[in-house]
């Protein structure tokens, strides 16, 4: 189990990155048809709105989870006993898994939402949206297995970020 959240992460975070990469081609591919050619590629905004943006953020979550890449104020933490360290990452990883456990939820119903009604933003060209939508409740949802399973398994649970595989 702990094998193929491994893959699955560190593969999501790839994704992203590719995410990042066809964002940074496709508006630069825009920004020279508008001004060498007068024709900038329509429905460019929403579809890195869409799709760029919400890829690029949501897929690599667990990867920062797995790799210590949260924001962690460390100001009582380094002052405590190692077991009370323990404590409070344990306790961290529950409230965490909760919080993500929650977006997941609500984000999953609006996903849902947008794919009963065939969500699209309107523009030059009409872009459908609702597919991207589902990239959330899925990015949250990974996070809460990583965190699901360093809480119960304890040191078996945890994963190796391998750095040097995913540099974000």
């Amino acid at each position: 189990m702990v094998k193929i959240a491994e893959t699955l992460t560190r593969l999501l975070a790839w994704v992203a990155g590719l995410a990042v990469l066809l964002m940074m081609f496709h508006v630069m591919v825009d920004v020279l048809g508008k001004y060498l050619f007068n024709a900038p590629l329509p429905g460019t905004a929403e579809v890195v709105a869409a799709y760029y943006m919400i890829g690029a953020v949501f897929l690599p979550l667990a990867w920062v989870e797995v790799s210590g890449g949260s924001i962690v104020v460390e100001v009582i933490y380094e002052k405590v006993p190692e077991r009370a360290q323990k404590i409070m990452l344990i306790l961290a990883d529950i409230v965490s898994a909760i919080y993500y456990s929650v977006l997941a939820w609500f984000s999953w119903g609006v996903a849902v939402h947008a794919w009963k009604i065939n969500e699209t933003v309107d523009g030059i060209w009409r872009v459908t949206t609702w597919p991207a939508k589902f990239l959330l409740p899925f990015g949250f949802g990974l996070v809460v297995i990583v965190l699901l399973m360093r809480i119960l398994m304890g040191e078996r649970g945890r994963m190796k970020a391998a750095h040097s595989a995913v540099e974000i």
